[in-house]
């Protein structure tokens, strides 16, 4: 079964008249037509964000007396943007596999289903689980993820199967009357096969098959993106697997890349193909939220970018990178994304990533933005 964001269908029709007037006060003729012209000028806006990478801490964070979970206090700040986005996305990076399995942090991840209800209360319309760790828990892990994800058909979940069949169908959402194709891979597994007759169950990095995948969004639908969990770890730059296949996907069609895995940010550019094709490429958004304990990590990043649809094709007319910042107290606790332009020295004072890594400071946090897109197009970042 695939997950499907409900469309929203928006027309609007202006109702021309085409009249011809020979001299003064002369009524229309008989064989004056009447021409009906349908027009589109609409915006669409995407938000997309990093990995969820939850830790104990932060699992242990969002615990209510009732055993429960609420990890709501982590989209905090950032709600009002995330909800007035037409499509915002996010990467969860660890699967739902349930409480049976036991809630656990790195190297094997197994987070609360809790965290999926929050993103859907947030406003989120797509949720990413290809990922290295998305069969920590092996195969059950994954299947009780897509069990949970069944109660809520309105969200777009990528990068997970439950057969072949689900595996070759194309997610293509609709949204404002365009046709959008989303699609999601991770370059491995952390080297944990999938189960033998279930290798549906992931989607990988493999060309053949999202050439193929590519293709038919190219041919279904009006605009594609790529979610690719991909890169060299703690890597503030794209490798060359990243700039192989971005080019490659860029010639089979893709529109627009957003990646992500590294645990840090990477620069953003343009593609262009021999076949005219031009694609948008944001090779990293880093983490979105985590209690790794480098500042490095703790810097993150959205994605906005707004689509225009004229009725016939979609291309895109704004984008920006805006720096976000991951705020945790020194007991580990109290978790809060920031939008980098509205941190400020105070919490930083207050974070608890300073016994590892040393003190924090929105200059400190702006200077790793600025040296990740050294030789890139500053004029993006948005603080």
């Amino acid at each position: 079964m695939k997950y499907s964001r409900v469309a929203k269908f928006i027309f609007i029709f202006i109702l021309g008249f085409s009249v011809l007037f020979s001299g003064c006060c002369h009524k229309p003729s008989e064989d004056a037509s009447v021409d009906f012209v349908v027009e589109k000028n609409e915006t669409i806006s995407i938000l997309a964000a990093g990995d969820i990478l939850l830790h104990m801490p932060v699992i242990n964070s969002g615990k209510k007396d009732d055993g429960s979970y609420d990890f709501s206090p982590i989209f905090e700040k950032l709600r009002p943007e995330i909800r007035n986005a037409d499509i915002a996305a996010i990467g969860q990076e660890t699967v739902f596999g349930g409480n049976e399995m036991g809630y656990s942090g790195y190297p094997l991840f197994n987070s609360p289903s809790d965290m999926g209800k929050t993103l859907v209360n947030e406003g989120f319309d797509v949720v990413l689980h290809a990922s290295n760790h998305v069969l920590d828990k092996l195969g059950k892990g994954v299947e009780n993820t897509l069990d949970f994800w069944r109660d809520y058909p309105q969200i777009a979940v990528l990068g997970i199967n439950e057969s072949e069949m689900d595996k070759n169908t194309i997610d293509i959402i609709e949204e404002k009357g365009a046709k959008i194709a989303l699609l999601n891979y991770t370059y491995g597994t952390n080297g944990i096969p999938l189960p033998e007759g279930k290798e549906y169950l992931v989607n990988l990095i493999d060309e053949d098959k999202i050439n193929s995948d590519c293709r038919y969004a190219e041919d279904n639908a009006d605009f594609t993106i790529a979610f690719m969990h991909w890169g060299t770890e703690y890597a503030s730059y794209p490798d060359d697997f990243q700039k192989n296949l971005a080019q490659k996907m860029c010639d089979w069609g893709v529109d627009l890349i957003i990646g992500s895995h590294p645990h840090v940010i990477q620069p953003v550019e343009w593609i262009q193909s021999e076949n005219g094709n031009r694609m948008l490429v944001y090779y990293s958004l880093g983490n979105f939220v985590s209690r790794q304990k480098e500042a490095r990590n703790l810097l993150g990043a959205l994605a906005k970018v707004n689509l225009l649809y004229d009725g016939e094709s979609v291309g895109i007319s704004e984008y920006s990178f805006v720096p976000i910042v991951t705020h945790y107290n020194r007991d580990y606790n109290e978790f809060t994304v920031y939008r980098l332009a509205e941190y400020d020295d105070g919490l930083a004072a207050l974070h608890g990533v300073a016994p590892h890594d040393g003190d924090v400071s929105v200059e400190r946090f702006r200077n790793m933005v600025d040296m990740t897109f050294d030789g890139y197009d500053k004029s993006i970042i948005k603080y």
